[in-house]
């Protein structure tokens, strides 16, 4: 349990920076770190919400809802995670670990193909939707890769 509050401690230092709202020591472990780039010029309904959740063992769920196409390619490869898809409440969920990252990546560039495939939902914002999108989840990628290897460094100097 020790890694995943340090896994949680780290996203939120990357993320939480920018929300008004939080109070480290009062933060219930199972609240959502909202890891998108969204603002208050963001119209909700044509916006893709992307939030993590860190579980045990450093396991960490990514979710990401809204109005965004859902493509059979990215079906399959969530199923092959074993997470979920709601086409029609545009939810999709992805459960991994930090070495398990690169999943992410294949993510991104499933949604990179649905970029103008926007109609198909009425969200005429997709295509500069999906760019931001991926955006994030390439971040999110970065972010984890440095963790990792913030843990290998922090496990050397314990030796």
């Amino acid at each position: 349990m020790v890694m995943s509050s340090r896994l949680r401690r780290y996203l939120q230092d990357a993320y939480e920076t920018r929300r008004s709202t939080h109070h480290p020591h009062k933060v219930d472990p199972k609240f959502p770190i909202q890891i998108d780039d969204q603002d208050d010029n963001d119209k909700l309904n044509e916006f893709c919400n992307i939030f993590c959740v860190v579980g045990s063992k450093n396991s960490f769920s990514i979710e990401l809802t809204g109005t965004f196409p859902i493509s059979q390619s990215m079906v399959d490869l969530v199923e092959i995670y074993d997470g979920t898809v709601n086409r029609e409440q545009g939810r999709l969920s992805l459960k991994l670990t930090p070495p398990q990252v690169e999943a992410i990546m294949d993510l991104a560039d499933r949604i990179r193909k649905t970029s103008f495939m926007g109609d198909s939902v009425n969200n005429p914002n997709w295509l500069s939707m999906s760019a931001r999108t991926i955006s994030s989840l390439y971040r999110f990628v970065r972010i984890i890769k440095n963790f990792n290897q913030s843990e290998i460094r922090a496990d050397i100097l314990t030796e």
